[in-house]
């Protein structure tokens, strides 16, 4: 004789959920509710602080979100700014397949190419990658092509070769972390970075990280970009006010992109 749903789980039997259940929290338990209500309603939040006492003031209530403070912390930058968005889901999904289907976007850093952002200084879109591909090591020599991964790793790295047209072309480092609820990505530069013939940044003073948090209605897109300052003198108030636009262009890409995967997922 079958035993009731309630007896099994007095007496501390595993309750299995559907893949729609099992998901995380819906995304304002992860939000100050003023915060949430601008998210939810299709505005982005962007904040920016200098100094070497610096705030996350848009962080997540999450473990990764924590941890990605304490990874700032412990670099010290002199500047960090900070760009989180909302994208709701078109229906809910298998939760792996979600996971794996953003996982597969976001590094595939060949699609980049070509996407624009919103030029603070010029008033317009502008081109953000002229050219944006994977490589096969740090010395950037060898293009890779793009591919989908079948599962989803615990960690990973990979390198790319892009060429920005306001910093140039160079090298950067990609470390992929992901989590149960979450993925995680940082582009570190390998390269010197330069302004035409300025020198701007140093090999790895500019990092900018991602996160991207799931929960049951909704996708936060968290990224944080940071510069030590002391190695871009002169063009500090650039870096900054364009972080934020870039940040943008980076979740247009996203979810662009997502909306499109989303239609296959079971």
């Amino acid at each position: 004789m079958r035993k009731p749903l309630a007896v099994l789980m007095a007496l501390g039997a595993p309750l299995l959920l559907s893949p729609a259940q099992a998901f995380a929290a819906p995304a304002s338990s992860f939000l100050d509710p003023a915060a949430y209500t601008e998210l939810w309603a299709g505005k982005d939040l962007r904040e920016s602080a200098t100094g070497r006492d610096l705030v996350l003031s848009l962080a997540p209530r999450h473990p990764a979100a924590e941890a990605l403070r304490a990874e700032l912390s412990a670099e010290r930058p002199d500047v960090v700014v900070e760009a989180l968005f909302l994208w709701k889901k078109p229906r809910r999904s298998d939760p792996e397949a979600e996971r794996l289907t953003a996982y597969n976007i976001l590094r595939s850093i060949g699609s980049l190419t070509g996407i624009e952002y919103y030029s603070a200084s010029r008033k317009a879109m502008r081109l953000f990658y002229e050219r944006s591909t994977l490589v096969s090591g740090p010395d950037g020599k060898t293009p890779i092509a793009d591919s989908a991964l079948g599962s989803i790793p615990r960690s990973e790295t990979l390198y790319a070769r892009q060429k920005d047209l306001s910093f140039g072309d160079n090298v950067y480092r990609y470390e992929f972390s992901t989590g149960s609820d979450y993925l995680k990505s940082m582009s570190v530069n390998l390269t010197t970075m330069r302004y035409g013939i300025v020198p701007v940044a140093e090999p790895e003073a500019l990092r900018v990280r991602l996160l991207a948090l799931f929960a049951d209605d909704a996708i936060l897109f968290y990224a944080v970009s940071s510069a030590k300052a002391t190695v871009v003198p002169g063009v500090r108030g650039k870096l900054e006010s364009s972080f934020g636009n870039r940040a943008g262009a980076i979740y247009a890409w996203f979810s662009r992109k997502a909306g499109e995967a989303w239609k296959a997922l079971p």
